[in-house]
């Protein structure tokens, strides 16, 4: 249970940060410590690998 638990976190961060990224502009999310390089890698990562 904890498992599946740990997996819904996981797709929440990631459903949250790609919201994030889509209604921010770049220079903001440079602002608060996401540059293009961390956005793109983030946005590879699987949700169940999601920290």
């Amino acid at each position: 249970m904890k498992r599946v638990v740990s997996v819904y976190h996981g797709w929440r961060k990631k459903r949250d940060f790609i919201n994030l990224v889509l209604h921010k502009e770049a220079r903001l999310l440079k602002d608060v410590g996401y540059p293009p390089e961390i956005v793109e890698q983030r946005l590879r990562t699987p949700f169940w690998k999601f920290v």
